[in-house]
């Protein structure tokens, strides 16, 4: 697969819009606005591709503060979200530097000289933390005006701001081409016809697969009963993949399939995913139209066309009675078949908030009546049974090493 950094995490940035209708547009509007900001203040072409990587996913902690998100106001948490950011991202080779620069952009500019950070990292995380401020500002006065903008944000330095940047800030708000991107609904585009903005990168396969990775920890870890699912669903459809005789590329997007496969249920508030009850019909509606959205946002990146195709349809049922799209047979391929069978596996061994995990037997019971049924395929599920214990012996593990992340990343949280 050959994808470009800048289309994967443009791409997946819309995810982040899912938690909220108040924050759509936003981490673009913000990447925007720190690059020309970089660009004013003389960083590097380094500098701003690392600035850029951390301002269009500046706020991916907020998934577990998602009243706070809604309202733009994250300086209420203690910045706990900017922490929590940066456990996400510092797993990733490619977005550790972007990390500490995500870690820090709430920090006030008057804090600098106490923390042992490099200095480049915080100037780009002053950078970042301005841009943020001018977007919400500008976010909020629908007829706003940029003497209003310096107005409110001048007096705030050096406190809150880096003088430079406010400095920058002051000689970029006079020119209305510099506000004119904003309007549109991704301003980042303006920054990808300028070469000289950001380096572009590539993705290797490992740095790929750590990204998603990420994003699954994203997804997943809003609930303590969905903290493993997704890398689940990836070691068992990988597994089947495998036994029914999958090229090496395939079962590289089924991973990423997996991985990525409940991306639209950011949209999905948490009091339902831990509803310890049946769900309403509209809480349901809801629900269902997770596979669709999470469509919609892989699509959008070049190169992801298969993956997408086969995340987006892990809900889809061979006799056209699932969704989003009602597909029949003969429009699923293996992939998603594949995919279906693992995520309904998985769910199935998983706890809920309404019932214990089920053993195999059970399980298994449940996926021959599915089966039965016309929904799932009855080869695959045939080649799930002939390797069962190697089927769960992967998942389980997998599903272990995501449990202990999921501990690690919430110990030793600062206090709120």
């Amino acid at each position: 697969m050959n994808i470009r950094l800048f289309d994967f995490l443009s791409g997946l940035s819309g995810a982040l819009d899912l938690m909220s209708p108040e924050v759509v547009g936003h981490h673009k509007r913000v990447a925007y606005l720190a690059a020309r900001l970089a660009q004013t203040l003389g960083a590097s072409r380094q500098e701003r591709t690392e600035l850029f990587m951390a301002a269009i996913l500046h706020d991916v902690g907020g998934f577990t503060r998602q009243s706070r998100l809604a309202a733009l106001s994250f300086e209420a948490d203690g910045a706990l979200h900017a922490e929590l950011g940066y456990r996400l991202l510092r797993t990733n080779p490619l977005l550790d530097d972007a990390a500490v620069i995500v870690r820090h952009h709430h920090t006030p500019h008057s804090r600098y000289g106490a923390l042992n950070e490099p200095a480049r990292k915080l100037f780009l995380a002053g950078v970042l933390n301005l841009a943020d401020r001018v977007d919400v500002l500008s976010l909020r006065r629908p007829e706003f005006s940029p003497s209003e903008v310096m107005a409110h944000i001048s007096p705030r330095a050096p406190q809150q701001f880096d003088p430079l940047a406010v400095e920058a800030l002051g000689v970029l708000a006079a020119d209305p081409e510099f506000w004119a991107p904003l309007a549109g609904t991704d301003p980042t585009q303006a920054l990808s016809d300028d070469p000289d903005i950001f380096e572009e990168r590539g993705f290797s396969h490992g740095e790929l697969m750590q990204a998603s990775t990420a994003f699954s920890q994203i997804i997943d870890f809003r609930s303590r009963f969905t903290a493993t699912h997704s890398r689940g669903v990836a070691e068992t459809a990988v597994c089947l993949a495998e036994k029914a005789g999958m090229c090496a590329q395939d079962l590289s997007a089924m991973r990423l399939a997996g991985n990525l496969h409940d991306l639209g249920k950011l949209a999905v508030p948490t009091e339902i995913i831990d509803k310890p009850a049946p769900l309403t019909q509209e809480e349901r509606a809801v629900m269902n139209r997770h596979p669709q959205l999470g469509e919609s946002i892989l699509s959008s990146v070049a190169g992801l066309e298969q993956v997408a195709q086969w995340a987006s349809q892990h809900h889809e049922k061979l006799d056209g009675q699932g969704y989003p799209h009602g597909l029949t047979g003969d429009a699923l391929p293996l992939g998603s078949r594949i995919m279906s069978l693992a995520d309904v596996f998985t769910a199935l061994r998983e706890d809920r908030p309404y019932r214990a995990g089920l053993d195999n037997v059970q399980t298994l019971g449940i996926l021959d009546e599915m089966t039965g049924q016309g929904a799932l395929d009855p080869e695959l599920l045939s080649l799930a049974r002939k390797n069962l214990d190697e089927l769960d012996i992967r998942r389980c593990a997998a599903q272990a090493k995501a449990a202990q992340e999921f501990r690690q990343f919430y110990s030793n949280l600062p206090s709120q």
